[in-house]
């Protein structure tokens, strides 16, 4: 049927329509109107024409495509797509696509909205080797224009241009890239000077990233003059993320020749406290105190110059706050090294008593954090820093404060004031500082000092002494008289004993605190994992708090730490320990089921747990190994397949700690092995008719006729098990005192020991008869007789009897 003369007007009108909604982007609205006008007219030049032209734009790649239309449409939305279209993780960016849209943008790099454009730029870059090759070609040609030109695209297209500087595979000749790295550096230390704020984010960005991979190339160019300007770039006023690169840059720079950077930094600080207006004052402080953590040694040489010290305080007077915050700043830094902090204490400790007590913010809480740090570092050993608990005062005040950066800036003196019994105990009686200092933590994880000061609080309040033996308190007692203080304390102060840390663990649970320790774990560094697992392994001591650490997700986050410490300094060994341990504690006193799921599968904890066996021998003590054997034991309670995993992993350990010399150790495993009996796995490591299964067994029996009960009942358990496969049976009964140790068993005092040796004769006696004859020769008989005499318990009686009338049978 052919169409109407009506039907030929729509569907054109319909064609016409579909191509104006694919040039706007509207691709299901195009799709729709021609398709209607195929069904109308499917022969109809126009709608044939629209169809010709839809198939060659569905051979368009869509990046390319919005490319176009953000350059003929000029709008924030349409670089919105394309950046939309970039981060798609299923996007195929051919080498000629993606050279084609950074002609087509960096040809209308005038006219594309900003920064939209630039990120359409930089994104494209990030993602397309292919499109870095093609910049390295234009930056070969002229580095210096095309940075100008990436400079008016934005801090986005600054970043993929560096990109580019640093991807050995963008290049084809090396000596070419190392060209264009030498100029297009030197161009952004040209570029510090630029002082719109954006400009210069993405120039000093990108002076530290080019600075922290080829320092030792780059090093050279910067100069008195560049470094200057990113020490000025230190200032406290500067906003933040400037002042976090220029740090980053100027630590780059000063590890690469400290020599050299010494001598020019002394000329800096020389000629700003010359000139000594407000405004040299402020950077020279901000920069010694932006330098300090960074390179202590270099910044101390420049403190400690004769008469530095001296001059502070007097040079202060009259001078705004924001000079005077940074001079504190640049002494709280200072206090880093040993001689500083004495300097510090000598020179300027009467004018921090003054500013603690006569202002308010965070020049009251800095230089209240630094007399803490003085009267801790300077004092006589085994005496306690004077007026601490007033600081500790000032600082609980200002945790209590709505004020965000008061907060943050009493952080790092709370963790010298928590040091002292006293200030624990009082500041954990407070409930609203609690809360405070929980949530003050949990919203400083983007400011890692901040949160690292607060975690270390928190570590302060929650850790226990180490245990010490007689002799460790005779020598402390003797060093004491060594320091001539023969009457300090060697008995820990009350706060510091255990049932009142216990007691603030329970507080800080309750306030949920590991609640907080998860959200700070996100992104966290090396040195705060150790933190948050010894805050963890303090938390789980008390058997009560165990479940609440498991609830509130502990038990994941240790799990989580453990396999992502891959390296093997000390610190490393130690923070897997200390994870594997605090794993232990909460798993010896929480049902499996009520902390692992398919997201955190059991076996997730089985390693961690081993390893504490393997570390033993380097433990001072062997309660970590004693509580790891009790989770797994915990654990081989599930299912086959756990306990086939730390059968298949932790055998030969789990072997070795049976014959341990401690006895509660030997135990432990004793209980893990009889638990592991329940797995086919476990039956074969003693019942498979080899030599090594016939010297386990030998070593099971010799424990079932232990001096230690709860031994003697876990060996028994095994056997029981053991005794229902006939392999094992013919190896106990091979043994020389086999029938012997199963009958002392039967006569046990204890219950519990009784049962399971009625269970192993009654398998044994039960399984064929070949047996009986020497449990008869035995007294087997009257022996299970008189022992069921003891007993009302019914399974007992039931299991008795039944060996008993085979025993009976002629």
């Amino acid at each position: 049927m052919s169409a109407t003369s009506e039907d030929e007007a729509r569907a054109s009108s319909l064609a016409i329509k579909s191509l104006e909604y694919l040039k706007s982007g509207s691709h299901d609205d195009a799709i729709r109107s021609l398709r209607e006008a195929l069904s109308l007219a499917p022969r109809n030049e126009t709608v044939l024409h629209a169809f010709h032209d839809f198939q060659k734009d569905q051979n368009v790649p869509p990046v390319w495509r919005l490319c176009q239309k953000l350059v003929v449409e000029s709008s924030p939305d349409a670089g919105k797509e394309v950046l939309r279209a970039l981060k798609d993780p299923n996007l195929s960016l051919q080498p000629s696509t993606a050279t084609e849209c950074l002609e087509l943008l960096l040809a209308h790099a005038d006219t594309i909205p900003s920064p939209e454009g630039g990120e359409a730029v930089g994104g494209i870059l990030k993602s397309s080797r292919g499109g870095r090759e093609y910049l390295a070609d234009l930056l070969e040609r002229d580095a210096v224009w095309v940075l100008n030109k990436f400079m008016g695209l934005g801090g986005a297209a600054v970043d993929g241009l560096v990109v580019v500087l640093l991807d050995p595979a963008a290049w084809k000749v090396v000596e070419k890239k190392k060209k264009c790295l030498r100029e297009c550096f030197k161009a952004f230390l040209e570029n510090l000077k630029l002082r719109e704020k954006d400009k210069q984010l993405a120039t000093v960005r990108s002076v530290a990233r080019l600075l922290a991979a080829h320092a030792d190339e780059l090093h050279s160019f910067v100069g008195q003059e560049g470094l200057e300007r990113l020490l000025e770039m230190l200032d406290i006023n500067s906003a933040e993320d400037l002042r976090s690169h220029a740090t980053l840059a100027t630590a780059k720079f000063v590890e690469a020749d400290e020599a050299v950077a010494a001598s020019m930094l002394g000329r800096f600080m020389l000629s700003r406290l010359t000139e000594d207006s407000d405004d040299d004052l402020r950077i020279a402080f901000s920069a010694a105190a932006a330098i300090f953590p960074l390179v202590p040694t270099v910044a101390a040489q420049l403190f400690m110059t004769d008469g530095f010290v001296e001059g502070v305080v007097p040079s202060l007077q009259g001078r705004p706050g924001d000079v005077e915050k940074a001079a504190l700043e640049m002494m709280n830094a200072a206090c880093v090294d040993k001689n500083c902090r004495a300097a510090v204490a000598g020179q300027c400790e009467g004018y921090l008593e003054a500013v603690s007590k006569s202002t308010e913010g965070i020049g009251k809480a800095i230089a209240s954090t630094i007399l803490a740090k003085v009267r801790f570092g300077v004092g006589e050993p085994g005496t306690l820093p004077k007026g601490i608990d007033e600081l500790a005062a000032v600082f609980k005040n200002m945790i209590l404060q709505e004020d965000a950066d008061s907060r943050h800036s009493s952080v790092e003196g709370l963790a010298y004031a928590t040091l002292k019994a006293s200030v624990k105990q009082s500041l954990c009686k407070d409930k609203v500082f609690v809360k405070n200092l929980l949530e003050t933590i949990k919203d400083t994880s983007s400011k890692p000092t901040v949160m690292f000061g607060g975690l270390t609080v928190i570590n302060n309040l929650t850790s226990y002494l180490p245990p010490l033996s007689e002799e460790q308190k005779k020598v402390a007692q003797l060093k004491n008289y060594a320091n001539a203080t023969p009457k300090a304390k060697t008995e820990p102060d009350v706060g510091d004993k255990d049932p009142a840390v216990t007691e603030r663990c329970k507080i800080l649970l309750e306030a949920g605190v590991v609640l907080v320790l998860v959200a700070c774990s996100r992104k966290i560094s090396q040195n705060a994992i150790a933190i948050v697992t010894n805050i963890l392994l303090s938390l789980s001591q008390h058997q009560k708090h165990r479940g609440l650490i498991a609830q509130q997700g502990g038990v994941k986050l240790l799990l989580q730490f453990y396999p992502a410490v891959t390296g093997d300094t000390s610190q490393d060994r130690q923070i897997k320990q200390t994870c594997s341990h605090a794993v232990a504690r909460v798993l010896v006193s929480t049902n499996p089921s009520h902390v692992f799921s398919s997201q955190l599968p059991v076996a997730s904890a089985v390693r961690p747990l081993l390893a504490l066996l393997d570390n033993s021998d380097d433990q001072p003590t062997l309660l970590p190994v004693f509580e790891a054997l009790l989770a797994l034991t915990n654990l081989a309670s599930t299912d086959d397949s756990t306990r086939d995993l730390i059968i298949r992993v932790g055998w030969q350990k789990i072997e070795e700690t049976m014959l341990s010399s401690n006895a509660m150790v030997q135990r432990a495993t004793v209980e893990l092995v009889c638990n592991l009996m329940a797995s086919p796995a476990g039956v074969e490591k003693f019942a498979d008719g080899s030599k090594s299964a016939g010297n386990r067994l030998h070593i099971l029996l010799a424990l079932a006729d232990s001096e230690d009960l709860a031994t003697r009942r876990a060996a028994g358990g095994a056997l029981a098990m053991l005794t229902e496969w006939d392999k094992a049976c013919e190896a106990i009964m091979n043994r020389e005192r086999g029938v012997e140790i199963l009958l002392t068993m039967v006569s046990e005092d204890n219950e519990e020991v009784r049962h399971r040796g009625l269970v192993c004769v009654r398998n044994l006696v039960c399984g064929g008869g070949e047996y009986v004859g020497k449990f008869k020769a035995a007294e087997g008989a009257n022996i299970i007789r008189e022992a069921l005499r003891g007993t009302r318990n019914p399974e007992v009686l039931s299991v008795g009897v039944e060996a008993l009338k085979v025993l009976m049978q002629e």
